[in-house]
């Protein structure tokens, strides 16, 4: 079964690029365990591998900074070249204007491009499973407007019929017990407990909806 995660840092986490993207994945690299990152992608891959290591082929295609639209406009190299069982996709912090974005999608726009694009893969790979993640924010100053593409985001998954995995709540919650700083280190990019949370809310939504365990 072939994985492709689809996003930006919090998808890329630092992974190896180069020889693993856009169908020229080497075999020496493909293994390797820097091709995940270091964030919820290499501890769902080690689960997986854990569980089944000749099943799965894991792909990370995370892009630290992109926002969605240019998840679109690199989506036919990164995802329909690939044509992967399941595709997961988690956008959206960095589409709003945060500091060092001075040039936002604006939600309304956001939406439809959203829409759009999975429409097109649903035509290119009809054979592939979406999942969309939520996009979550911890600082209070972007924290709201953040929330908005979050609920678009679970407003696109149901129309789609996809499966939804819900960050924001699970991620709050952690920081009210283990303290801020042990579960993001800088308000938006997990550490090791962030990634963690993030691993086992996609493993559970993955193998009741997808797997059917």
């Amino acid at each position: 079964m072939k994985i492709v995660f689809f996003g930006d840092s919090l998808t890329d986490a630092g992974r190896l690029r180069g020889a693993t993207d856009a169908g020229r994945v080497a075999e020496e690299y493909s293994i390797h365990p820097r091709a995940y990152g270091s964030g919820f992608v290499f501890l769902t891959a080690s689960q997986l591998f854990y569980e089944k290591p000749q099943y799965y082929q894991i792909l990370n295609r995370g892009i630290s900074g992109d926002r969605l639209p240019q998840l679109y406009a690199r989506i036919q190299l990164d995802v329909w070249r690939e044509n992967p069982d399941v595709l997961n996709i988690l956008v959206g912090t960095n589409d709003v204007d945060v500091e060092s974005n001075t040039n936002p999608t604006e939600l309304e726009r956001w939406g439809r491009l959203y829409r759009m694009m999975l429409r097109e893969t649903q035509v290119k790979c009809p054979n592939t499973k979406i999942i969309i993640c939520e996009p979550f924010y911890v600082k209070e100053s972007k924290r709201e407007r953040v929330k908005d593409y979050a609920k678009e985001a679970k407003k696109i998954a149901e129309e789609f019929n996809f499966p939804f995995v819900a960050l924001q709540d699970k991620i709050d919650k952690a920081i009210e017990i283990y303290g801020f700083e042990n579960v993001l280190h800088d308000g938006i990019h997990p550490n090791i407990v962030g990634s963690k949370i993030m691993s086992e809310e996609w493993l559970c939504v993955f193998k009741k909806e997808i797997i059917k365990e």
